[in-house]
Parts: C-alpha cells; sequence; structure tokens
C-alpha cells in the first residue's frame, strides 16, 4: 500500500467511528476476477467475497433499487468488463444483485462483454443494465451536443438491445457538471449515479446519487466506508468531480 492509500485508509477508518447507525449506501467496482484480470481497476474475487460477507454479518440486505433510509446497499459495477460475465457463477450462487454501467461503444472490445453476452446478464434477475455513456467521454469537459449526444445514443442502444427502458446513468470518471445534470433529466435518465461519497438520501444537486469507491479496499476500510468513513473525502471528490 502506497502512502497516499494508507493516509487515505486512516482516515476514513477514523472518520466511521462519528457514524453510529446503518444509513443506506451505493457503493461501486469497475471488474471481478478469479484468474485473468481484464483490468487494473479489478478486484481479486476473495476480497469481493469479503465485502459481501462483511455486507451480511453487519446486517445489511443487498438490493437491486433501495427503498429504505437504512440497512441496503445496492452494488455498482462501471464499464462492463468480462470479469463480472465470467464470474457470473459466484455472483448466482451468492445471490448478489448488481447494478451494471454499460459503455455501449465497448460492447465487443478487447476485454469487454459482447452484446451476446449482455443479452444473457440482462436475462438474470440479478442484474440491471444501465448506461454509462456511449464512448466514455469526460462529461464537464466537452460542449451541451456532445453531452447530448453521448447520453442520447448510449441510451437508444441499449434499448434496442435489451427491449426494455434504461433509466440510470453513471458518470465517467464520475465528472460532470449543471449542464450534464439536465441534459440527463430531459433524456428520461431518472437516476444519475456519481462517485461523490455519501449516503443514499444525501443527494447532490437535489437529485444526484452519490456512491462510494471500494474496489482496493481491505476489510476495516471496507466496514469504515459502509459506516460512513469516507465522507471525510467528500470536499476533494467534490472539487475533482464537479463544475457548475
Amino acid at each position: 500500500m502506497g502512502l497516499g492509500a494508507f493516509i487515505r485508509s486512516v482516515l476514513v477508518r477514523i472518520s466511521s467511528l462519528f457514524y453510529f447507525n446503518k444509513r443506506s449506501k451505493v457503493i461501486f467496482y469497475h471488474d471481478i476476477h478469479s484468474i485473468r484480470s481484464y483490468t487494473d481497476m479489478s478486484t481479486y474475487i476473495g476480497l469481493f467475497e469479503k465485502h459481501v460477507d462483511i455486507i451480511n454479518k453487519n446486517g445489511y440486505e443487498i438490493v437491486h433499487e433501495i427503498t429504505k433510509k437504512h440497512g441496503q446497499i445496492v452494488i455498482c459495477f462501471d464499464d462492463a468488463f468480462l470479469g463480472l460475465y465470467e464470474n457470473i457463477e459466484f455472483l448466482k450462487k451468492k445471490n448478489i444483485f448488481i447494478h451494471l454501467f454499460v459503455v455501449s461503444s465497448y460492447l465487443g472490445k478487447k476485454n469487454y462483454i459482447n452484446e451476446r453476452q449482455l443479452l444473457e446478464l440482462n436475462k438474470l434477475e440479478l442484474i440491471k443494465i444501465s448506461s454509462h455513456t456511449h464512448s466514455h467521454k469526460i462529461l464537464n469537459e466537452i460542449n451541451e451536443h456532445d453531452i447530448e449526444s453521448e447520453l442520447k445514443e448510449s441510451k437508444e442502444i441499449l434499448e434496442d438491445l435489451i427491449e426494455e427502458p434504461v433509466d440510470s446513468i453513471c458518470y465517467p470518471e464520475g465528472k460532470f457538471n449543471k449542464k450534464t445534470i439536465h441534459i440527463a433529466n430531459e433524456l428520461g435518465y431518472k437516476n444519475q449515479y456519481s462517485s461523490l461519497p455519501g449516503f443514499f438520501d444525501d443527494n447532490f444537486e437535489g437529485g444526484v446519487i452519490k456512491r462510494s469507491l471500494v474496489q482496493f479496499c481491505k476489510e476495516k476500510e471496507f466496514q469504515a466506508v459502509l459506516k460512513g468513513g469516507d465522507h471525510i473525502l467528500g470536499i476533494w471528490y467534490k472539487l475533482k468531480h464537479f463544475r457548475r
């Protein structure tokens, strides 16, 4: 563990001591692997299993959609790497619900799932498919026309493939601005997910859902994140991810 990661872990664990309830929360990863890793953002499946065990032991319920202020967790995966598909039997065995955000232009590319695999996943009650834009452009660095194109094209492609409404999106690299929020709302994205840490009911800018990145958390840090310990990093994440 590098110095920066160590300091982050210590801050998160100390901060978690000030939270004493099980408020519902969204967490996210990029991929999981057992043998072959398709990205350096992938989480070893043994560590992921420990995370799931911690969630269960602390009395949380893993759900598709949060409906209660306390006790529920949504698990997201961004980008749709192949590892999730290759380890689907583990998810089925453990009955783990997953919200998968797909970059529509990445389908079929090296290290990513293809259209056939996407349809297989979509048939499972455990998997919900949503948008991660069309080509993963950073939304607060492009103009309004390009933002609309990224969001609209992804929505249309995914809806044509799975033949179901796609009403949720998460921002590439977690970066966005007010124009992004407005355009996504206009296009029918009812749920917009950021990478700002926070509890589910603590929305940003009137509706943007907060999520905590946990893909490399060791057990004690992960438990601290569930309690809200990473919220101490909220101002830093806001400065890094949000532009008005």
